[in-house]
């Protein structure tokens, strides 16, 4: 986890993005929860299948340190981040089938307009190409720490596809990639024929408000870190009824 803690930060969007990745690698349980994340994500986009990845609001992340063949980009310009690209406007900045996969990590509940990005992906994904994502996912109790005590906000309708408040990252709907990718099968399949769910894996047991996520820094130390990540994956059994985040895999047909 090498940082330069005398390297200046940035102001505005790029200080908050510098600001997250000094964080992250200061948190030695949010670093590893991220490793996580990066590892299930890379797992389904293999580098001899898919080649050309792109990282939507790559932010203060580290995948392109674990696969460097990754595309980072995000909605502003900041150290680490290779492009400037608007989510929803994936055609604008990529070709008819340029791109082999799409991943990100928690972005998906902050677009705007999660519907034109789909459409988006649908037309710059080669066929079998793949969007990955790590997201919030509604379990029966994992639903609670979106709703009670995660601070971005939660819309209960799953009808509406869309985010509430301002800003970069304070503008979020919780819900949902819960709502699109589960509770809305039949406007999936019409909206976007061209795409199939082709996996929703619901993972991760409350550990993310154990490491203080970027607001709070724990200070648990590494090894118990890996410790109870290992015993929250040995723990799949409780997953489906207790897990606050899932990792979701959409095939373009």
């Amino acid at each position: 986890m090498p940082e330069d803690e005398s390297a200046p930060i940035p102001t505005g969007d790029a200080g908050e993005i510098a600001q997250d990745a000094r964080t992250l690698r200061q948190n030695a349980f949010l670093y590893e929860i991220h490793r996580d994340f990066y590892g299930r994500i890379l797992h389904e986009l293999s580098e001899a299948e898919y080649p050309r990845v792109l990282e939507l609001g790559s932010g203060g992340g580290f995948l392109r340190d674990l696969a460097p063949r990754v595309i980072s980009s995000d909605c502003v310009m900041a150290p680490g981040i290779d492009r400037v690209v608007d989510a929803c406007q994936l055609s604008e900045h990529f070709g008819a089938g340029e791109l082999d996969g799409i991943c990100a990590v928690n972005v998906f509940h902050h677009l705007p307009n999660p519907s034109k990005f789909l459409r988006g992906a649908t037309a710059v994904l080669r066929a079998g190409g793949r969007i990955v994502m790590v997201e919030p996912w509604c379990t029966p109790l994992g639903q609670w720490f979106h709703r009670l005590i995660h601070h971005e906000p939660f819309v209960a309708d799953p009808g509406f596809w869309g985010i509430v408040g301002m800003g970069r990252l304070t503008a979020a709907n919780t819900r949902l990639p819960t709502s699109v990718f589960r509770d809305s099968a039949e406007r999936f399949r019409t909206e976007f024929p061209n795409l199939r769910i082709a996996a929703i894996q619901p993972f991760h047991k409350w550990l993310y408000l154990l490491s203080g996520g970027l607001r709070f820094n724990t200070r648990i130390p590494l090894s118990l870190a890996r410790i109870l990540i290992a015993a929250d994956v040995r723990t799949r059994f409780a997953d489906s009824f207790a897990a606050i985040f899932a990792l979701i895999v959409v095939e373009r047909t």
